[in-house]
């Protein structure tokens, strides 16, 4: 038997075209295909990239705000006491207001004394009487003989 070749007709040459053109056309879909899909991945492992930076930030930040809180914390607990210590010198301030100012002249007077200071001395810088400043050196000198 011998083969006979038969002439293609017109529509089976436009269905071969058709073919070819449509082998021709799903190779390029599928070269496409494997190009965004090639791009996607690498864009999910930037997006997962990026997501982690950020996580890491958040987490650095919330670190940065609890360190910051507790200086807070420790700034005002120094501030309180900063605080109760100037309310005592003021108090102790206004406490030496009220005094008698005689009486801290006659402090001072005794001071003095305690520290050799003469009569002259003594009454020059209290503004003293000579009589007072006589007392005073007589009970300095019983009280440190005693």
């Amino acid at each position: 038997m011998e083969l006979q070749f038969i002439a293609p007709t017109f529509n089976e040459l436009i269905l071969l075209a058709l073919v070819i053109v449509l082998g021709i056309f799903a190779i390029w879909l599928t070269f496409k295909e494997r190009k965004t899909h090639a791009a996607l991945v690498e864009l999910q492992e930037l997006v997962t990239r990026r997501t982690d930076d950020m996580d890491t930030q958040i987490r650095d930040f919330g670190h940065q705000q609890n360190e910051a809180q507790t200086r807070s914390l420790v700034v005002t607990r120094h501030l309180q006491a900063l605080q109760e210590k100037q309310d005592d010198f003021e108090n102790q301030i206004r406490e030496l207001k009220l005094q008698d100012p005689s009486l801290r002249l006659y402090q001072r007077a005794a001071e003095l004394v305690k520290q050799g200071a003469s009569m002259q001395e003594v009454m020059e810088a209290c503004d003293i009487p000579r009589a007072e400043a006589e007392m005073l050196f007589m009970v300095h000198k019983q009280s440190s003989s005693q």
